[in-house]
């Protein structure tokens, strides 16, 4: 109960901020790195909020789980891409 509760509380605060901030940087950032197949219109600033806001509720409250989940994700990652430059250099 009181992790569900510190989650939420944490969600809401990272949410607010991101919002509010959306028309400064962090709203020209994601203009800059968001492909334009990915963009949609000025509600993107709550797409974007809602993702990071879970995704920094959750390494607030279980920061092992996420880091964990974030490693295996970056092995994940690396083995397809040895495995899709190894089967481009067979293919030559």
């Amino acid at each position: 109960m009181t992790a569900t509760l510190i989650w939420l509380i944490a969600f809401a605060l990272i949410l607010t901020l991101i919002v509010k901030g959306w028309d400064g940087e962090l709203g020209k950032f994601f203009e800059r790195r968001t492909p334009a197949t990915f963009k949609s219109n000025r509600n993107d600033r709550w797409i974007w909020g809602i993702a990071l806001a879970v995704l920094g509720a959750t390494f607030i409250v279980k920061p092992i789980s996420m880091l964990m989940t974030l490693l295996l994700l970056a092995l994940i990652i690396w083995i397809l891409v040895k495995l899709v430059r190894w089967g481009i250099a067979k293919a030559h």
